[in-house]
């Protein structure tokens, strides 16, 4: 580890609210692409579905997770941002 690195460490340890911005950010990152791969699998059933009433709840379903990860993607920009 060069200097850099160690400080960078030791800064997390004394700064908890930006310890705590981390771990936010990483959580919300991996929650991001669970919700990517949730979104792929629906649009793939929506594909294969036939009952009309079926894919529209399908479709109804993808268009509340694309919403999520919209707000999702700003919050990330902004922890990024705050980092």
């Amino acid at each position: 580890m060069n200097t850099n690195d160690l400080l960078n460490t030791v800064r997390d340890f004394v700064d908890t609210n930006r310890r705590e911005r981390i771990t936010k950010h990483e959580s919300l990152k991996r929650l991001m692409k669970k919700l990517k791969i949730k979104q792929n699998l629906l649009k793939e059933q929506v594909k294969n579905e036939n009952n009309k009433k079926l894919r529209k709840r399908l479709e109804e379903k993808i268009r509340v997770i694309k919403a999520q990860r919209k707000k999702g993607l700003k919050l990330l920009k902004e922890l990024k941002s705050e980092m």
